[in-house]
């Protein structure tokens, strides 16, 4: 897969400014790939649980009112998923072994990330638009500052060359 990415790379790298390409090249690679593509479990699971939580919790109004005010259903589910996320990227993305450095260090390369899905859902509930898909437009919003926080702040001794050669 890679040296199919790296042909695109390759002729892409004939017409695009140097300066843009150093860019194209952080997501043009497998690494990326694979995080989107855990990206989207990730946005699944919060979604779900999200949506899940919205449901058990509107039965009362009162706690309803204040769930959706505060977007305790959203924060909750966003945790959960960043637990699966964590192992999920730590072991098939970047191929690492889990400690409890990355662990801790893991939800602070989410902070850009979660500012933005949060703006997104309080503007979507604000003008009474589906929660749901609100989850899901953010989601998408913060994958490419997620992967380079997540890169750069938690996997930073792993390299794009060192992974190419691993999944050749």
């Amino acid at each position: 897969m890679q040296k199919f990415l790296d042909t695109i790379l390759n002729r892409l790298d004939r017409i695009l400014p140097v300066k843009l390409m150093e860019y194209v090249r952080h997501f043009l690679n497998v690494q990326f790939l694979l995080f989107v593509i855990i990206g989207f479990i990730n946005t699944f699971n919060t979604t779900v649980i999200a949506t899940l939580l919205d449901m058990v919790i509107s039965v009362s109004s009162t706690v309803s009112q204040v769930v959706q005010k505060y977007n305790i259903t959203f924060v909750a589910a966003y945790i959960l998923s960043m637990v699966i996320s964590f192992f999920l990227n730590t072991f098939i993305t970047f191929k690492e072994k889990p400690t409890w450095r990355k662990f801790i260090v893991f939800p602070i390369s989410y902070i850009p990330n979660f500012l933005i899905q949060y703006i997104c859902v309080w503007i979507f509930r604000h003008l009474n638009l589906n929660s749901t898909l609100a989850y899901a437009i953010a989601a998408v919003i913060g994958i490419p500052i997620t992967f380079l926080t997540m890169k750069f702040l938690v996997y930073k001794k792993r390299t794009d060359s060192n992974l190419s050669k691993n999944t050749d």
